[in-house]
């Protein structure tokens, strides 16, 4: 866009530009060194990498009109009014970052003489603010160099010219990524992570997403998508930052919490909490033969065995497995025990679409849909979710409901009768809850956690108690609705169970299992997933 307006008061004309430039060293100084040539003086400039890595917005003015359009057909022939959109990863160390507020002259040519020194430097600029109107010769300006030992020359060489600058930010500050202004999403997830996991794990991730186009595309798509619902993306990050976190807990690393064998008649049910992601449930009957509900990420799959082992359970017995739901976190290891052991994996047919379609929002008309699509992909590959190659599904018959729960199907563990009770797709579609009545079990996937039992890392990366009940759900009404039915019924069933000289225990996705009856307790199973 290139608008030319005559200003009569001041017999000057004044051009409007919206252009495109590479993110690149230089871009700055070409661009206005053509302003320079035609004799125009920069009023206005505005660069924000941080909303749009190609977009300047610049005005000037000039006594002729002639320049004007001289200056239109010029940046016509270069391309620059041709939109693009081209973002990558360039900001790995915020030690390579420069802000400074330049005091420049106001006459044509001086933004120019100011860029050829940036260039000189190989400084690209981020973030730049100018307008005459507001303070005739203050600019603000970020900037970035490879190597951080530049700065120091470029700052000489500023003063040597004559300008004069104040630092506002330096790479010897401590500051956080987020507060600096310039650095695009994929560089304000990449930074985030490199302050939780260390440079060595941060640059192996950084070398998988480089390495793979696809997902390199789905990063850049994620961090797009998640511009444009600003709460949700911030969400969707921290989680899968904690996601990435996984990389740092295997092999000598790898932990978990073994919680009290509950005794169900012969059978005994174990229950661990990984050291991330979802909790992984074992039925074991006495021939050694058992039964999984749920497992965590698939990076966890050979640690998973040696905790099963450690715990006599033998992984090679491991029968069948079945899913709540697709996230990666709770089945994302299930096809490497199909494939070494040939585990028979169940689920919901929809949760086979999810894998399908790599899309935990598969099938739901929701505004973040991409944005659900593209976080899965980039989940599933960094934690090394293997689905399954024949998974067993359930029959979806109508066999009446439970707590306003549609029951679609029933299986027996060793014994012990279930019935599937089927989500309303609140917080992804395909979730399924697994209750026997007669032993006084409910699992829950991702409703009614135990948010107390959380740890402190869990509450960090998760954001429970604040974010969680809008944020991975594909529909939050409908979620909370679930999260209210749901917790009603488990109290109800559970007084139904007190009158026989039982209770109901609540197994949830995340946390420590519970009485049912703490629901009523204050902070229990009031978040859920």
């Amino acid at each position: 866009m290139f608008t030319i307006l005559k200003e009569l008061e001041k017999e000057r004309f004044f051009c409007k530009a919206t252009v495109y430039l590479p993110d690149k060293p230089g871009a700055l100084a070409e661009l206005s060194g053509l302003f320079a040539e035609k004799g125009i003086n920069i009023v206005f400039f505005y660069y924000n990498r941080s909303e749009h890595p190609n977009r300047v917005l610049v005005e000037g003015v000039h006594s002729s009109s002639q320049p004007l359009y001289k200056l239109k057909n010029k940046l016509k022939e270069k391309g620059f009014f041709e939109e693009k959109w081209e973002e990558d990863l360039q900001i790995t160390e915020l030690k390579n970052v420069l802000k400074i507020a330049v005091y420049l002259e106001n006459v044509p040519g001086a933004l120019a003489k100011f860029a050829a020194l940036l260039k000189d430097f190989q400084a690209n600029v981020i973030y730049m603010k100018y307008h005459q109107e507001l303070s005739e010769n203050r600019a603000e300006v970020a900037l970035y160099v490879k190597d951080a030992s530049q700065l120091q020359g470029l700052l000489k060489a500023l003063k040597d010219s004559g300008y004069y600058y104040n630092i506002e930010y330096s790479g010897e500050a401590k500051k956080q990524a987020e507060e600096m202004i310039g650095l695009n999403l994929v560089e304000r997830f990449y930074l985030r992570l490199k302050e939780i996991l260390g440079t060595d794990e941060t640059e192996k991730v950084r070398s998988l997403v480089e390495a793979s186009k696809s997902l390199s595309s789905h990063l850049l798509e994620f961090n797009k998508e998640a511009g444009k619902y600003l709460e949700a993306g911030q969400i969707f990050s921290n989680i899968l930052a904690f996601a990435l976190t996984s990389r740092l807990k295997t092999g000598d690393n790898f932990f978990y919490t073994f919680l009290p064998v509950l005794p169900l008649g012969e059978v005994l049910l174990f229950a661990f909490r990984l050291p991330t992601g979802g909790n992984v449930y074992v039925f074991k009957a006495p021939d050694g033969r058992a039964v999984m509900f749920d497992g965590g990420y698939g990076i966890y799959y050979e640690d998973v065995k040696k905790m099963l082992l450690n715990h006599g359970i033998d992984p090679s017995k491991v029968e069948k497995i079945y899913l709540s739901h697709g996230d990666a976190d709770h089945a994302g290891l299930a096809g490497y025990f199909e494939r070494e052991f040939g585990t028979e994996v169940i689920m919901h047919p929809l949760t086979w679409k999810v894998m399908e379609s790599d899309n935990r929002a598969y099938g739901v008309n929701t505004p973040i849909e991409r944005l659900n699509a593209h976080f899965t992909v980039l989940v599933n590959r960094f934690t090394e979710f293997l689905p399954p190659q024949k998974p067993v599904f359930f029959e979806e018959n109508d066999m009446g409901d439970k707590g306003g729960f549609k029951v679609i199907d029933k299986f027996e563990v060793f014994g012990i009768g279930f019935f599937v009770l089927e989500s309303r797709g609140g917080h992804v579609p395909g979730q399924v809850f697994f209750l026997s009545e007669e032993a006084g079990l409910l699992f829950t996937a991702d409703y009614l956690l135990n948010v107390p039992s959380l740890r402190e890392e869990e509450r960090k990366f998760l954001s429970i108690p604040k974010f969680l009940m809008t944020s991975t759900n594909t529909n939050s009404v409908v979620f909370r609705e679930e999260m209210r039915d749901l917790s009603a019924f488990a109290l109800q069933l559970d007084r139904e169970l007190q009158a026989k000289g039982k209770g109901l225990f609540i197994f949830p996705g995340h946390g420590d299992y519970y009485p049912a009856r703490l629901l009523l307790l204050e902070g229990m199973g009031k978040k859920g997933k």
